[in-house]
């Protein structure tokens, strides 16, 4: 985005590639390592827990397991760095499922249901990463094994006093609290003669949770300020935070040129183009916004302004309808789909607040002054055009997340049902103004997760709905 940028960050592009990129990295350590792999390290354990040196443990391995010494040697060298040196970058539910299956004799299957991981499939596939990370970072040529085995390490306790004032951060100490609860049970239970983990699993989530607090600590001070583009959350995070930081230095105009700059060379607007490609809501719609990004590239900033505003307005309109939160007979408009109201059964959650707040605020003035003929002056605006083409690129995202959040709708319609003692999936419908269809197929998911009884037409609420709506639990996917 800069002369001094790296290379790599120049172009402020989609997350998604990002995503892939992790999740790429993510199955290259799962492929380190298989479950016999895990077994047998955990195997090795015993044998390693009764040696006298290093040299020993790999002879007792060698012949205990039956393997070659060049295969004792590996086994022995990871069961060891798991406990002195266990690495940082292994996700949370890879620590969690990896420190409880090397601190207990417990099987993946016994500890599964504990970890909030959702299948014993899954379970394995974290194990494997637990165990390719410190693979991948092991060096064994420089394991010395005739060293003496390391002494066991001391147990104390850490006080785990952070505050996550940004809601990004909700999943994360959710995890936090699960990994050091679920481990801290079973570090009581665990074999005597093992290793003592947990004082190296405290010191673990100590040093990681620095950085993690440094960058609470940044989107706070992000949110807090009047940085016109926090709504901006699919790019990849260097390039949010170059654009943050250029308002920190410059102001808003000059984000907005940095934002406008990406936009200037014909082969930008063909990579927005290509990008668009993966969205249904592009597709139906490509011609007009592929006639908005053209004009945004010749300077005809008078024809691509009113069209993408437009054509935003429709994508989020288009939205509601189809997953049928509103019905097609009413007068919908942009604003009223995204404003958020308290208690209102319009209120879509998945819509962020930075989004919601930016489209109220600078949309809709734009959209009501521009589209309505009140304004005229922004035939030469280029920047008004940039920031719409970033706006587009949001609100696909935006409207991705309320496609795919297809029950958005549930707490509604059970507190709608919970309201009345005979309800049918037409009187909901009509309580809620949400369209029939979209009711009956929601009855019948609630129906499948045991918050629902159907018979006769009529709806009645479960044991299970009723805890739901009183938020004493969650709804099992469905």
């Amino acid at each position: 985005m800069t002369e001094d940028s790296d290379p790599d960050e120049e172009e402020v592009a989609s997350a998604e590639e990002l995503v892939e990129q992790i999740e790429e990295n993510w199955r290259e350590k799962v492929e380190k390592a298989t479950l016999a792999d895990c077994e047998q390290i955990r195997e090795a354990g015993d044998y390693v827990r009764s040696a006298d040196n290093w040299q020993d443990a790999v002879n007792r391995v060698t012949d205990g397991l039956d393997v070659d010494e060049e295969r004792a040697e590996w086994l022995v060298a990871i069961y060891i760095k798991i406990f002195t040196d266990p690495s940082r970058s292994v996700t949370g539910y890879g620590l969690n499922i990896g420190g409880s299956y090397y601190s207990t004799e417990e099987s993946v299957e016994e500890l599964q249901p504990e970890t909030r991981i959702d299948s014993v499939e899954e379970a394995e596939e974290y194990l494997r990463e637990y165990v390719g990370v410190h693979a991948d970072e092991m060096d064994i040529d420089s394991v010395t094994f005739t060293d003496d085995l390391p002494d066991e390490p001391p147990s104390p306790s850490i006080d785990l006093d952070i505050e996550f004032p940004t809601p990004q951060f909700t999943a994360l100490t959710e995890a936090l609290e699960t990994i050091t609860t679920s481990y801290h049970q079973r570090v009581a239970t665990q074999l005597a003669a093992s290793f003592d983990f947990s004082s190296y699993f405290d010191s673990l989530l100590r040093d990681a949770l620095e950085p993690i607090s440094e960058l609470a600590e940044q989107y706070r001070e992000i949110e807090e300020s009047d940085f016109e583009f926090k709504w901006l959350s699919n790019v990849k995070h260097a390039a949010f935070m170059q654009l943050y930081r250029e308002y920190r230095e410059e102001g808003n105009e000059a984000a907005a040129e940095l934002l406008a700059a990406q936009l200037s060379e014909e082969e930008d607007i063909e990579g927005f183009k290509e990008y668009f490609r993966s969205f249904d809501e592009y597709e139906e719609r490509q011609e007009i916004i592929d006639q908005a990004l053209d004009a945004h590239a010749e300077g005809r900033y008078a024809l691509s302004i009113p069209v993408i505003l437009s054509q935003l307005e429709g994508v989020i309109i288009d939205a509601a309808l189809d997953i049928g939160i509103w019905r097609h007979d009413e007068d919908v408009y942009g604003v009223k789909v995204v404003g958020k109201g308290e208690g209102s059964p319009k209120h879509i959650s998945e819509i962020d607040d930075a989004f919601r707040d930016y489209y109220q605020s600078h949309f809709w003035p734009n959209r009501t002054d521009i589209l309505h003929g009140e304004r005229t002056d922004y035939a030469d605006d280029e920047i008004l055009s940039a920031k719409l083409i970033w706006l587009l690129f949001q609100t696909l995202h935006t409207v991705e997340n309320i496609r795919s959040a297809e029950n958005l709708g549930d707490y509604y319609i059970l507190q709608a049902i919970s309201e009345e003692d005979s309800q049918t999936i037409s009187s909901v419908a009509d309580h809620l103004d949400y369209q029939e269809d979209y009711v009956a197929d929601r009855c019948d998911a609630l129906q499948d997760q045991q918050a629902l009884a159907v018979s006769d037409d009529e709806l009645e609420l479960t044991e299970t709905g009723l805890k739901y709506l009183h938020g004493e639990g969650r709804l099992p996917s469905g």
